[in-house]
């Protein structure tokens, strides 16, 4: 009977010792799996920022790029209003100019004189 009970034991101190193997077999594929994710997740992280980095370039450079659009887009605005202005005032000292001619052609030459010149007969033909 006591040989039994030793040969019950001993199965069950066999069966502990396997399965404390098995469980340490297992913690090192553990430990083995969460060193690898860990790595892929440090090379994730590392592509990641590096793509972050190359969008915020782009958008600062397309930022820029759009600025300096505006800039020369507002600068020929500011250009085509003075050529505007300048135009305009060209056409407002040619009419008081004109002006100054046809009333001259139309009234006589003397200031005094209300009657119309000759050439200005041919408007009422």
């Amino acid at each position: 009977m006591a040989n039994d009970l030793l040969k019950k034991l001993e199965e069950k101190i066999n069966e502990a010792i396997e399965t404390i193997e098995l469980s340490r077999m297992e913690v090192t594929d553990l430990k083995e799996q969460n060193e690898e994710l860990e790595n892929r997740y440090a090379d994730w992280e590392t592509r990641l920022s590096t793509l972050i980095e190359k969008f915020e370039q782009l958008e600062d450079s397309e930022d820029a790029e759009v600025e300096e659009e505006v800039n020369a887009a507002m600068q020929d605005t500011e250009e085509e209003s003075e050529e505007e202005v300048e135009a305009a005032d060209a056409l407002d000292s040619e009419d008081e100019h004109s002006d100054e001619e046809e009333l001259g052609s139309t009234f006589g030459t003397n200031a005094d004189s209300f009657t119309e010149a000759p050439e200005s007969a041919q408007h009422y033909a």
